[in-house]
């Protein structure tokens, strides 16, 4: 998936947008700590932000809202 521009991240809609498609894929990991490594790579590819080692973490992306909360210290606006 190509990277959105910088305003085109910043609107809540296309995040909601992008967050639906990842969370419609199929999840198979029992693993919280892989899943959040998965979600922070697909994070950083889609949204174009770098996440700190302690963010890389299943508290900050284990669901929608942790992952939303997290980009929004990243994103301005």
């Amino acid at each position: 998936m190509p990277s959105p521009s910088a305003s085109a991240a910043r609107q809540p809609d296309h995040i909601d947008q992008v967050l639906d498609e990842f969370y419609a894929l199929p999840r198979n990991s029992e693993d919280a700590v892989l899943d959040a490594v998965a979600t922070a790579i697909f994070v950083e590819d889609a949204f174009g932000v770098t996440l700190s080692d302690a963010e890389i973490d299943p508290a900050h992306l284990a669901d929608r809202t942790a992952v939303r909360a997290t980009l929004r210290q990243h994103l301005p606006g």
